[in-house]
């Protein structure tokens, strides 16, 4: 798949009509990215799309929904029963280990006795090739760049800390242990060919109608939409020459 085709998984903010919120969107519906503050102490990315607004995942409930194919196997883990390779079993419960790997997750009791027909519906499942905006974490705990990861190679999702009282998905996974892509840095770095508006705001060149100049600040206007975004005024005059060559 091109990447900008690539169908990336996210969380609907904003929602025109009624029914079901959705839970991806295409790279190339994106019109720019953000920075938004759900809560007063932190902020996460925010993709304005021509199909809605989303945003990363941030709790494992998120994750259990738009996974639908992965199973609670504890009170704690969502598990990829499709990239399972062996069970093994105790008194109080066992282990799933992964394909290729040493990684493994706990078992409960109560999924031990379900086993076979958990098995079994996660291999009718289809393959989810959506992928998801992530950051590495490395050994010492630091995040490496932004970059994306398919949901099809995912073990399984816990939660972790990367600062006090903020507890966030962890992607585990054969090529290493990955957390959400939080930061506008991690958009930077897996969206390269966006172009930064201001600081804080990547905007897809592509999508741009036209740039309004107004003596207080500058707007950038999207084709056949509402939403609009400011851009430093030091930007304009480079991006005028770019989006009229």
């Amino acid at each position: 798949m091109d990447a900008d085709q690539r169908s990336i998984v996210g969380v609907q903010v904003s929602n025109s009509g009624y029914g079901t919120l959705k839970t991806e969107f295409r790279e190339n519906e994106i019109m720019s990215i953000e920075m938004w503050k759900p809560k007063k102490n932190y902020s996460i990315p925010i993709f304005h799309t021509r199909s809605g607004s989303f945003t990363v995942l941030t709790t494992l409930e998120e994750c259990s929904s738009v996974f639908s194919a992965f199973v609670l196997l504890d009170t704690w883990n969502l598990v990829n029963l499709k990239k399972g390779e062996r069970l093994e079993t105790g008194s109080y419960g066992g282990r799933l280990y992964f394909q290729n790997s040493s990684i493994y997750t706990g078992v409960n009791l109560k999924s031990i006795g379900m086993w076979s027909d958990l098995v079994s519906k996660a291999k009718e499942a289809e393959k989810d090739d959506r992928e998801i905006l992530v950051s590495r974490i490395e050994c010492s705990g630091r995040l490496d760049q932004g970059q994306f990861i398919k949901a099809s190679d995912i073990f399984y999702i816990d939660t972790w800390e990367p600062k006090r009282n903020y507890h966030v998905p962890r992607f585990y996974t054969e090529e290493g242990c990955f957390t959400a892509g939080l930061t506008f840095q991690s958009c930077k770095e897996a969206f390269p060919h966006f172009f930064p508006a201001y600081n804080g705001s990547l905007v897809n060149i592509d999508w741009i109608d036209r740039i309004e100049e107004k003596m207080y600040g500058d707007t950038l206007l999207f084709k056949d939409s509402e939403h609009k975004t400011g851009i430093a005024r030091s930007k304009v005059k480079y991006l005028k020459s770019i989006i009229e060559q």
